[in-house]
This record gives structure tokens, sequence and C-alpha cells, in this order.
């Protein structure tokens, strides 16, 4: 048996909020009042969020479920306050859509925090339900936005090794990034790319492409 504890505005908006994050359902689940919590005058005045804990088989939650769980719990050990948005659960993939006012804090520099925060929660729920579903997490779309970005990055650098006749090494990148380079440029008949160096310092090298 495991147990959740959560606040919201009333005790129905945490159980609500409960079922929805965590792919549960309410049938499945046994719900503890903490506390009932107390709203304020008219608007006005002391309030105080209600609070329940959920007790649920381990059983019970599904990948998709269980991610979440993860993720808000790691969000709150970093002192962040972010909630599930939106979850959609396919047969290998489970996307996960955060929603938090510290998005930039979430995202880090080039995203390599959300990357990594990605890293964890798919470490730790494919270890517990023993599955191979890969987690995605994004914020804000920021990975369609990424992906924008590195296909103008990708054609303004095949443009410059072009002009200089030079190869051109880009930063170093996490494995989709580096594929999504190399799909970009794959049809570009006056450059070549290829990934070179080891582990997170792998980067992809543009060249320019020899006579045939």
């Amino acid at each position: 048996m495991k147990v959740l504890e959560l606040e919201g505005k009333t005790v129905d908006d945490a159980t609500k909020r409960a079922l929805k994050e965590f792919g549960l359902n309410e049938e499945d689940v046994k719900i503890e009042i903490v506390d009932q919590g107390k709203s304020g005058i008219f608007g006005f005045g002391v309030s105080r969020p209600a609070k329940i804990r959920v007790y649920y088989s381990e059983n019970t939650m599904d990948v998709g479920g269980l991610a979440s769980e993860v993720l808000v719990t790691i969000l709150s050990k970093m002192d962040i306050d972010g909630r599930v948005k939106d979850l959609k659960e396919g047969e290998n993939k489970v996307y996960i859509e955060i929603d938090s006012a510290q998005s930039g804090l979430i995202i880090g520099r080039k995203g390599r925090t959300l990357e990594s925060l990605q890293f964890i929660v798919n470490l730790i729920v494919n270890h517990q339900t023993n599955t191979e579903k890969k987690i995605i997490l994004d914020i804000e779309s920021y990975r369609a936005k990424r992906e924008k970005a590195l296909r103008k990055i990708s054609k303004e650098v095949a443009l410059k090794v072009v002009r200089t006749g030079r190869p051109w090494t880009l930063e170093p990148m996490n494995p989709f990034e580096r594929r999504l380079i190399h799909l970009t440029l794959q049809n570009d008949t006056r450059v070549t790319t290829k990934s070179e160096g080891e582990g997170i310092y792998r980067k992809v090298k543009v060249s320019p492409r020899g006579p045939k």
C-alpha cells in the first residue's frame, strides 16, 4: 500500500487533483481527510487549504500515473511549485506537460535541467514498473520551440560551412538533438554531418562535402 498527501482549496478539489495527476480511479483508492481546510469569510480573513491522504495499491497506478507522482515529488524536493497539466499515455510513450510559474528553473540553460529531470523520472519509473516506456517531459511547448531553433541553426551552419569551405562543430547535444541535426541536413548535398566525442560531450560536426 502506498500513500500520497495532497492539498487543495477543498477536500473535493484535492481529491480530483489526486485522481487526475496520478492516473488513479476513485474506486481503487481510499481517501483520508487530514484537514477540512478553512475559507475566509466573503473571501477575506485567514484561509487554510484542505489536506487529504490517498491510499492505493502499487498495482493500481499505471506508468503515466507513477511518472506523474515521481515528477511532482522531485519538483517539490527542488522547492519548485509544479503540477501535471496534461498527460497522454500511448503504447510506447508517456507525454507529460508540466505547469509551473517557475518554468525557467525547470527548463534550465538550453533545456539541460529539463533533460536531467526527464532522465531521472525515466530511470525511477522504468525500474519500478519493469517497462521500457519512454517518458517525455515538456513545459510551455519548449521542445517544439527548441526543435524549430535547432533546424534553423543547422541550416545557418551549413550555409557558413559552404561559404568558408571549413567544417563547423556545434555545441554538445543530447542524442535526440544530434539526430535532429543529422536529419535536417541529410538531403543537403553540399555538406556532411558526423557525431564526435563521448557521452554528454558528444557533438555534431558539419563539414563541406568533397568532390565525388
